[in-house]
This record gives C-alpha cells, sequence and structure tokens, in this order.
C-alpha cells in the first residue's frame, strides 16, 4: 500500500506544473476547512463576505409604510428591558435579524459595527436574535461585537418578516420601508451612506 501511494505522488508531481500543485493544494485545504466543525463557520463567512454587494433602495413604487401593529412591536435589550418600537422613529431605523450560527449573518457583521461606529446616534440600530443574551453576549465578546445594539424579539411584525436571514430593512423617520435585503451584503458602503444621509435630513 505504501508503495501504490508513493508511486501515485512521485507521477503526480512529475506530471503536473508547480502552479496547478498550488491550486490543488489550496482546493483541498479549503474543502478540509469547510468540513471541520470548528473552521466551517468562520471559512464560509470570509468567502461570503467577499462576494457581497451593497444593496440598492427600493423604488418610490415598492416602498411601503408600516402598520399601527409594527409601530406597537416591542422586544427586549440584553438586560430584559423592554423597547417600543415607535420609539426608534425618531430617527431613521436600520433593523438587521440575524443569528449567531448563520454563516451570511456573521459575514456582514464586521460592515454593519462600521456603518454603526460611524452613524450611532444619528441612526437607530436594531440588530434582532430570538437566541438567549447569554450566547448572544458570548458570541459578541469572542468576535469583538460587544459596542453593537443587540435585542432580542419573540416574534416579528409581518412588515418585517421573512423567510430567511440574515434580513435587513431600513425605515425612514416617517415610517416608510426604503430598502429591504435578504441575505448578507456589504453595508459600510458608500450608497448605504448616501441613502443615510439623505433619510437624516428628512
Amino acid at each position: 500500500m505504501f508503495e501504490k501511494i508513493k508511486h501515485y505522488f512521485q507521477n503526480y508531481f512529475k506530471k503536473r506544473k508547480p502552479f496547478a500543485i498550488i491550486t490543488d493544494f489550496l482546493f483541498w485545504g479549503l474543502v478540509l476547512l469547510l468540513v471541520i466543525p470548528s473552521t466551517r463557520v468562520p471559512v464560509s463567512a470570509f468567502f461570503i463576505r467577499l462576494t457581497s454587494f451593497a444593496p440598492s433602495r427600493l423604488s418610490v413604487d415598492k416602498q411601503y409604510a408600516i402598520s399601527d401593529n409594527t409601530r406597537q412591536w416591542q422586544f427586549t435589550d440584553m438586560s430584559g428591558k423592554t423597547v417600543n418600537f415607535s420609539d426608534q422613529l425618531n430617527k431613521p431605523v436600520f433593523i438587521n435579524m440575524w443569528a449567531t450560527w448563520c454563516p451570511p449573518c456573521r459575514a456582514e457583521l464586521p460592515g454593519i459595527q462600521k456603518l454603526y461606529e460611524e452613524y450611532k446616534g444619528k441612526v437607530n440600530f436594531l440588530l434582532l436574535t430570538d437566541e438567549p443574551p447569554g450566547k448572544v453576549k458570548a458570541f459578541a465578546r469572542k468576535y469583538h461585537f460587544e459596542n453593537l445594539p443587540f435585542y432580542r424579539y419573540s416574534y416579528v411584525p409581518k412588515d418585517f418578516s421573512s423567510n430567511s436571514i440574515p434580513s435587513t430593512f431600513i425605515v425612514s423617520k416617517q415610517g416608510k420601508v426604503v430598502l429591504t435585503k435578504k441575505g448578507a451584503a456589504r453595508w459600510n458602503s458608500g450608497k448605504v451612506k448616501k441613502l443615510l444621509d439623505k433619510l437624516i435630513m428628512q
């Protein structure tokens, strides 16, 4: 058996060019990282981040006003304090539905964090999950997202419901949804900043 393996690799290195050998090893290394449970999620998130694009604003005819039921929506912060969504409409609102186990969610968090650092105080950021606070806090500490405003929901109103995560919505101070995005996106982009700047001035 050993001789067969030895013979195989001798022929492999003779027939393959150096560049092909390098790409083969990179490919199988990536496959291995995606198979190992401890590296699968971070590696997946990295490649999702590389291929994410900035989202576009909804056309005027597709924008919609949130309902009175949505305005009355309540959720809690990580300490268990109740938060009223209606109180968030004093500024534009950035809503992101996410989970710690979701690779696309984790892929876009660094971009959201940069956007938050630039616009906190001018835009209300709501990063919402249905996971227990302890799990969210541990995740935030491990990946250095402690400064992000995480919240927990027990239900999601129809205006923000989705069959997949991450799901993101940007809402104007007037209560109109002007952007929706299902899946990961590049949030720290000039296009998104231009939209937020406009909403802040309205």
